[in-house]
Formats: structure tokens, C-alpha cells, sequence
């Protein structure tokens, strides 16, 4: 055989083996059964089983034969089979642990990430419990962000040593920062503990030397940044300390991180001015200084030298920070997003305009005036969101080029005052945010808004608009989802077409002119906020109003009338109902469907009949004043959850039921101006108002945030803020109306939180206060006026130390002011005119500040405030003892009555008399005749 065939031969050869250990090098890694490690398999199905319930089953398949390294959520080694990644996100459901013994069987796992899931913490079902992840010698991520877990996860950390990234951002975690736990992690490069709770300063970190990335951001951790270890993280790339309660000025040490790449001090208490030596951190990409307290003056030659900078955030809450406009030098940078706000600004910066990258603006809360700079839109064809609130612009002109990156704009509280201009659409093709608010804007709403087929959130509310919305509008900007039109003179139908909104889902159109709901809201299938407040609307409400998945409507001060469709109380969604201020009338509903009613307000109308007991079931708020409901208080004892019950202003009869005794969370009680009798059940100091009670009244949120990606690739470690994001809570926010102070007061948001109180006046209550309303330490306001309460004023009402107002006039109390009531600090009003009370007033606490109208009709009372001499009105009464004078006075009361008994009884005998003297008969002749005898008599004389 020739060298040459042996040679083809040889190579032939070795080709074939090549290929079929290409072959089987493949079968290995991709095909069948092979590719999976039999006791991995078993470890994942073990998992599943774990995993799996009813509601939520695994996704994983049954196959023995199929290969678990393309399931998915696993990764395995190419070269091995093994499983080497396991990504277990947003799939485990509320199980309260997670046993770490499933993941044993995974000896070459790298990353674990459980993110995104709801559960409470970790276990293992061994002594060694918590050195359970110590086992996975090969682990160096571990994602836990985002779940339930608290501080009991914390120890099972300590054994995982080999760990270098650790992220338990977004969870309950608290107390001190946890270095005991950690303190072994001495390949940690990326630690994020953010959005958590814990407390308390930063300890020495300078045992983290291979430390990259440290998130601390949203916690509620203190103290001065200038002591602690970050300066000695020399390594580090990306910081983050951002929404904190730091204090103290900019630390001095952090000029020494020269590598730093992102840094976010934003959102804390930081003081001073801004330091020069920022400027030594030449490698900065991202900086973030906004809403703390520095003041002073702020060059941007401190950052002259950072040619790498990308995103420039400068603000402050002191409104003492000054930023140069003017410098006259280029800047080395091209950023892409510059905020500040809050700046004093009076120009817009000169060196903006050698910008040529920037996609976020935001100059709003500053003292920008003259004319809209439409030159932004000109030169940054990248310009995506241009925030410019809050200034003093006037005039809102826009350029004549197309500009089709700008999706956000907001030019909210300024001074335009000129018509909507008709080519903004024309020219803004493809915004999805626009805010227009709180301006001058006249004239009609231009047709061409129907264009904007991108538009998701449109807000054109406290302007001087008018006329109705265009038909062209109502048909086109079929993304819309948020629209504000509140705070005009908009008028006619609202919707007299059906509209193309179907995904529309907030209705904001209070304080306009709109005169009715017509069958244009068919198609507004997902609504869930409509506010139509404060209009005209007229007529009674259509059937088919309760059709939507709404979870807040307020209808209240219109001209509605007749009954509400059931369907509305039957909205399975709906959270927040006001139907208040109009003209409704019938019976209130008997079968309630809303299970997740928290607030309902029908006041101000002219339901009639019985309160339906069901009518509370699960609401937090029932404010029904002001009708004419009859009957009795229904038992209200199946919601234990209410903390306000206004029933004042209607024909409500019998006793106050000690059923309310058992709302233990009320804060407010407004039984006012009915015809109650009876007696107060002294049970009433079961309930709270206030007292060892706290509940989140915070009304719900509704939010809208655009999410822009591009705008994160400055960090490669961190999650970075999104750019921009709004949340809007105000429309689902409720008020509650209560009379304190001698005045009627609205309490809504923060301020209830602050009022408790209990109203019980013009009833025809009878019988003593009870003592045991004393033990309502936290109660504010207290009236027990217009009644027939007798008896004294209890002593403990010395307790009420929060208490700022009582009224007890027109009853029929007696006895002394008790002198320890001086005591309440807080207290502002104090009315008890109209009464039998006597003795002194006393002249300590607040009582000098109290006029004498507060103790009008109690002639036996005496003291400065009323100018009547304590000792004068001891000598009229004879210095008579208290309890002598209440003998007098029951007597006087006793002689009153026995005057007024006497004359009733002459003045009805005299009409007997003269009604006797109309008939014929012998008793009028013989009258008639001694009249006649009397008359002869004195004629004689």
C-alpha cells in the first residue's frame, strides 16, 4: 500500500471518529434522556411536586425521556449535564417557608434566583439547618428580591460563603445593617439590600474589598455618611444610598472612589453646599444629587473634566440651591439625561445647546420664563421625555419640524394663555404622555387631538377650555387610557357618541359644565375611576351604569334624581362610591353586592326608609346625612372594620343600640340632629376612636409609569430609578365632613388620621353622661348639646388629653365645672350655656381663653370669664352649700311649675265659664240678673 492510500486512509479514519464522537458528544449534551443527570432529573421533579399547587401547577413536564436541561428556568454545564443555573421566578405562591434540602441534589448550582415569588422564609428539615446553603460550594448568585422573606433568612446567609452576588432588594427585612450575617462573604462584589427596613448607620465595610455594587437604596438607615466604611471600597463601580434618612454635608472621602461609574445619594437630609473635590470622580457616568438640602452655588465646572457622563440629576428641597447658567467653556460630556429641577433656574443653561444625545429633560420647578423652548425638539432628535412643570413660560409655540421620538411631555403649571395649538399633533405624532394642567388655555379643544394614536394619558383640567369634546377626538386616540378634563367649562353630553376609548380606564371630568350620561359609555368596557362630580347632570342614572368593573365613582353635587340602578351597588370591584349632593330618592338597597365597598357616601339626598343592616357589611366609611331615613339604627355588628358612621340629619328613632358598641375601630360617630331617645349605652368606651387603634385610611393608588430601557444601560450592576414614573392617588383619596370646633370641618388623607370624634347632639337623649366616656383618651371632638341630659359632668373627662372640643349646651346638667378639665391642654372649646350648673369656673389651662358666651344660661356660675364676683354670688345665694343650692334649685323648678299648673287651671275654667254663658238656660238668667243686681247697686251708691 502506497504512504500516499495509507495516508488517505489514516485521515478517512480519523475523520469517521471525529464525527462520531461529534456524535455522541452531541447525544450527551442535547438528545433524550442523556443530556440530564438522573439524580438532577429527580431533584427538579422533587421541586415540582413542591411547587405545584391546584391554583398554580408546575410547568414542567412529565416526560421521563425529555431532557431537563432545556426545561424552562434550568441551565446546565455544556461539558458536565449538569445543572448549574436554576431560575425560579415568579412561580412560587404564597408558601409561607422554602426548604432549602431541594436544592442539595444540584452540587455544581452557580445561580439561584427565586425572585418575584411570595414567600416568608427559608428552612431546612435537618439540626444543620442553617448551614443548608453552605452545601452548594459552586454557589455565587442568590436572588431573593422582591418576596416576603423577613429577618429569618438572614441566618441561613451566614454559611453561604462563596457567594459573590447577594440581592434581597424588596423585602421585609429589618433592624440594623446585617454585618454578623454577612461578615463571612468576603467575595461578595455585588450586594443590594434596597427597599427593606432597615434602621440605623452604615458599620465599617472595608472587609468588602472585592465589593463593585452596593445598593442601600429605600431603606430608613442614618446617621453621617462620613465616618462610615464606603471610602474604603475602592473598588467600587456603582452606589446607590438614595431614599435614606442620611445626614450631614457630602461626605469629603467619597472624592477618593475614582472608579466610581453610578453614584445616587438622591432623597435623603443631606446639607451644605455640593464640595469641590466631586470633581476628582472622573469615571462618574451616572450622578444623582437630587432632594436633599444643599444650598449655595453649584458650577458645573465640578464636573468640566467628566467626559464619560451621561446622566446629570441636581435638585434640592432647601430652595436655597443657586446653578450656574452660564459657563463659557464646552462641556467634554454628551449626556443623555440632564434633571435640574428645583434650581432657581431663570434661563435655560447655555451649554444645553452643544448637547446633542439627550433623551430626558427636566428643567420644572424652577423660574423659567419667556416663550416654550420648541428648539429642544429642533436639535435632540433623540428627545424622548421633556418635563418643564412648574415654570413661568408664556407662550406655547411649537416648531414646524416633525418630531417623532418625543413621547412624554409636561408643561403643567405654567402661564400659557393662548388656544391649543391645532398642529400639535401634526408635530408630536407619537406622544403617549401630555400634560397640559393648571394653565391659561382658551377656546375650544382642537379636533386634530383625535390624531394622537399613541396618546395613553391626557390631562387638560384648570384651564379656561370650553364648548363640547369634538367628535373627531371621541373617535380617534383609541390608547388612551387616563383622561383629565377637570376644572373647565366643557359642556353638553360628555359622551354623546360612543366613543373609541376602549382602553380607557381613568375619567377624571369634575367642575365642568356636562349636562348628562348618555349611551356614549358603552364601550368604555374596562373604565375603573370616573369622576363626573360637580356638573349638571341631569335626569336619573341609565340601567346599565353598573356594567363596568369600576372601582371608584363620584357623582356627587348634580342634579340626578330618582333611584339608583341596583347593578351600581352590586359593582363586584367597587371600592369608593359618592353619590352624594344630588336629588336621589327611594329606598336604599337591600341586597349589596359590593364586597370590597370601603367607602360609600349617599348624603345630601332624599333617600327615605329603613337603613339596611347589610348596607355596612364590609365598608369603612358610610356617610348617609342628610336624608329622610326613618326607623331605628340597624345592628351593625357583622363589620368590625368601620371607622366612620354619619347618620346626622335624618328622622332615625329609639335608642342608640349597643350594637355600635362593638365597631371597635371607629374613629368617628355622627348620630346628630335625629329624634334618638333614650340613654347613652356607657358601653361606647369599647369602641376606639383612636385609642390602640391603627388603620392605613390612605386612599388607594392608582399608577401610570412609562418604562424606558434605553435609559438604564448606565448601570451594569444595579437597577437604577426608571426616568420617569407618576403615581396618582388623589382621585381615590376620601373625605369625611365633621363638626369641631364650633365649625364643620372636611378631613381627608393625613388629616383623618388625626380626628376622632363623637356627635350626639339635637337628639332627645336623656339620663347622665356616662363616666366611662373618659376612657376615650384620644377623642377630639365630643358633643352632647341639644338634649335632656341631666345630672353632673363627670370628673373623668379629665382623661379626654387630646381632647380640642366639647360641647354640652342646652341639657339639663347641674352641679360644679370639675376644676381638673383645666388640664386639657389641647383644648379650645368648652360650651356648656344653657344649663343648671353652678359653683366657680375655673381659671387654669385654656379656661382664661374661653368668652362668657360658652357659659350663657347657668345664672348660679360665676368667675372672671363671665365678669360675676364668686363671693357676690355667694351672698345672693345666702352661702349656701352645692348641695343646699341644688335644693333651691329644685325647688324653684317645683314653684315654676306650680305657677304655670295654677294659671292653666283659671284660664281653663274662665273658657268653661264664657262657653256655659252661650246656651239658654236658668244658670245665664240667673247670672244675667246678679250682674243686673251688682249694676242697680253701685248706681244707688
Amino acid at each position: 500500500m502506497s504512504n500516499k492510500r495509507f495516508s488517505m486512509l489514516m485521515f478517512s479514519r480519523a475523520c469517521l471518529m471525529m464525527v462520531v464522537v461529534t456524535i455522541l458528544v452531541s447525544l450527551h449534551v442535547h438528545g433524550g434522556y442523556r443530556g440530564c443527570i438522573e439524580s438532577e432529573r429527580k431533584g427538579l421533579m422533587e421541586i415540582k411536586a413542591y411547587l405545584n399547587t391546584s391554583e398554580y401547577p408546575y410547568y414542567w413536564p412529565n416526560n421521563t425521556n425529555s431532557d431537563c436541561c432545556r426545561w424552562e428556568g434550568v441551565k446546565c454545564d455544556l461539558n458536565s449535564g449538569r445543572v448549574i443555573s436554576l431560575f425560579l421566578t415568579e412561580t412560587i405562591h404564597n408558601l409561607p417557608l422554602l426548604n432549602l434540602s431541594l436544592f442539595h441534589p444540584f452540587e455544581e448550582l452557580q445561580t439561584l434566583n427565586l425572585s418575584n415569588s411570595w414567600y416568608h422564609g427559608l428552612f431546612h428539615d435537618d439540626i444543620n439547618g442553617y448551614k443548608s446553603l453552605g452545601r452548594l460550594k459552586s454557589l455565587e448568585i442568590l436572588d431573593l428580591r422582591n418576596n416576603g422573606v423577613n429577618n429569618s433568612v438572614l441566618p441561613f446567609l451566614s454559611a453561604a460563603s462563596s457567594l459573590k452576588t447577594l440581592i434581597l432588594r424588596g423585602n421585609l427585612v429589618e433592624g440594623t445593617f446585617p454585618m454578623k450575617e454577612l461578615k463571612e462573604m468576603r467575595n461578595l462584589e455585588l450586594l443590594d439590600l434596597s427597599g427593606n427596613k432597615f434602621i440605623g448607620p452604615i458599620p465599617d465595610l472595608a472587609n468588602f474589598h472585592n465589593l463593585q455594587g452596593l445598593d442601600l437604596s429605600d431603606n430608613d438607615f442614618s446617621g453621617s455618611l462620613e465616618k462610615t466604611g464606603l471610602c474604603q471600597l475602592k473598588n467600587l463601580l456603582e452606589l446607590d444610598i438614595s431614599q435614606n434618612k442620611f445626614t450631614g454635608p457630602f461626605p469629603k472621602c467619597f472624592g477618593s472612589l475614582t472608579k466610581l461609574q453610578v453614584l445616587d445619594i438622591s432623597s435623603n437630609k443631606l446639607y451644605g453646599t455640593v464640595p469641590s473635590h466631586i470633581r476628582n470622580l472622573e469615571s462618574i457616568e451616572y450622578l444623582s444629587l437630587s432632594d436633599n438640602d444643599f444650598e449655595g452655588f453649584f458650577s458645573f465646572e465640578l464636573v468640566a473634566n467628566f467626559s464619560k457622563l451621561k446622566v446629570l440629576k441636581v435638585s434640592s428641597r432647601s430652595s436655597l440651591l443657586q446653578v450656574q447658567t452660564e459657563i463659557s467653556w464646552q462641556p467634554r460630556f454628551q449626556l443623555s439625561v440632564i434633571q435640574l429641577q428645583n434650581c432657581n433656574l431663570e434661563i435655560v443653561p447655555s451649554f444645553l445647546r452643544h448637547q446633542n444625545d439627550l433623551r430626558v429633560i427636566n428643567l420644572s420647578n424652577n423660574k423659567l420664563t419667556g416663550p416654550f423652548p420648541s428648539w429642544f425638539l429642533e436639535q435632540y432628535p433623540k428627545l424622548r421625555v421633556l418635563l418643564l412643570q412648574d415654570n413661568s413660560f408664556a407662550m406655547f409655540q411649537l416648531p414646524r419640524l416633525l418630531n417623532q421620538s418625543l413621547q412624554i411631555l409636561d408643561v403643567s403649571n405654567n402661564n400659557f394663555d393662548q388656544k391649543l395649538p391645532e398642529s400639535i399633533a401634526k408635530v408630536l405624532p407619537n406622544l403617549i404622555h401630555l400634560n397640559l394642567s393648571s394653565n391659561g388655555f382658551q377656546g375650544y379643544l382642537p379636533p386634530s387631538f383625535g390624531e394622537m394614536k399613541m396618546l395613553q394619558f391626557l390631562d387638560l383640567s384648570r384651564n379656561d377650555l370650553y364648548g363640547s369634546l369634538p367628535r373627531e377626538f371621541l373617535m380617534g386616540c383609541d390608547s388612551l387610557n387616563t383622561l383629565k378634563l377637570s376644572y373647565n367649562r366643557f359642556h353638553g353630553q360628555l359622551f354623546p357618541i360612543p366613543t373609541n376609548f376602549g382602553n380607557l380606564i381613568l375619567l377624571i371630568a369634575n367642575n365642568n359644565l356636562f349636562t348628562g350620561i348618555t349611551g356614549g359609555f358603552v364601550n368604555l368596557t374596562t373604565l375603573s375611576v370616573l369622576d363626573l362630580s360637580n356638573n349638571n347632570l341631569q335626569g336619573v342614572l341609565p340601567s346599565w351604569f353598573g356594567h363596568f368593573p369600576m372601582v371608584y365613582v363620584s357623582l356627587s353635587n348634580n342634579l340626578l334624581e330618582g333611584t339608583v340602578p341596583s347593578s351600581l351597588f352590586n359593582v363586584e370591584t367597587m371600592k369608593i362610591l359618592d353619590l352624594s349632593g344630588n336629588k336621589f330618592s327611594g329606598n336604599l338597597p337591600v341586597h349589596f353586592g359590593g364586597q370590597y365597598m370601603s367607602l360609600l357616601y349617599l348624603h345630601d339626598n332624599e333617600f327615605t326608609g329603613n337603613i339596611p343592616s347589610t348596607l355596612i357589611k364590609d365598608v369603612l366609611v358610610l356617610d348617609l346625612r342628610n336624608n329622610k331615613l326613618s326607623g331605628t339604627i340597624p345592628r351593625f355588628f357583622n363589620n368590625p372594620d368601620v371607622i366612620s358612621l354619619l347618620l346626622r340629619g335624618n328622622r332615625l328613632t329609639g335608642h342608640i343600640p349597643k350594637d355600635l358598641c362593638t365597631l371597635r375601630a371607629l374613629r368617628i360617630l355622627d348620630l346628630a340632629n335625629n329624634i334618638l331617645d333614650g340613654s347613652i349605652p356607657s358601653c361606647l368606651n369599647n369602641v376606639s376612636f383612636g385609642r390602640g387603634f391603627d388603620y392605613a385610611t390612605d386612599g388607594n393608588t392608582y399608577s401610570i409609569g412609562f418604562d424606558d430601557e434605553e435609559l438604564e444601560v448606565y448601570s451594569r450592576l444595579l437597577v437604577l430609578p426608571r426616568e420617569f414614573s407618576r403615581r396618582y392617588t388623589d382621585y381615590l383619596t376620601f373625605i369625611v365632613d365633621f363638626a369641631s370646633k364650633s365649625r364643620y370641618d372636611s378631613y381627608t388623607g393625613g388629616s383623618f388620621d388625626f380626628m376622632f370624634g363623637l356627635d350626639l347632639s339635637n337628639n332627645e337623649l336623656s339620663g347622665g353622661i356616662p363616666k366611662e366616656l373618659g376612657d376615650l383618651r384620644r377623642i377630639r371632638a365630643l358633643n352632647l348639646s341639644h338634649n335632656s341630659f341631666s345630672g353632673s359632668i363627670p370628673e373623668s373627662f379629665s382623661n379626654l388629653t387630646d381632647i380640642e372640643s366639647i360641647d354640652l349646651s342646652f341639657n339639663r346638667l347641674r352641679g360644679t365645672i370639675p376644676q381638673d378639665i383645666s388640664k386639657l391642654d389641647y383644648m379650645v372649646v368648652f360650651n356648656v350655656s344653657y344649663n343648671n350648673l353652678s359653683g366657680s369656673i375655673p381659671t387654669q389651662g385654656k379656661f382664661p381663653t374661653l368668652d362668657e358666651t360658652n357659659y350663657i344660661g347657668n345664672p348660679l356660675l360665676c368667675g372672671s370669664s363671665i365678669n360675676r364676683s364668686c363671693e357676690d354670688n355667694n351672698k345672693t345665694t345666702g352661702f349656701l352649700e352645692p348641695d343646699s343650692l341644688n335644693e333651691d334649685e329644685e325647688t324653684t323648678i317645683d314653684m315654676e311649675t306650680f305657677f304655670w299648673s295654677l294659671a292653666a287651671t283659671l284660664g281653663v275654667t274662665w273658657i268653661t265659664f264664657l262657653v256655659f254663658l252661650c246656651f239658654d238656660s236658668p244658670w245665664r238668667q240667673a247670672w244675667f240678673d246678679l250682674v243686673d243686681a251688682f249694676i242697680k247697686m253701685f248706681q244707688c251708691a
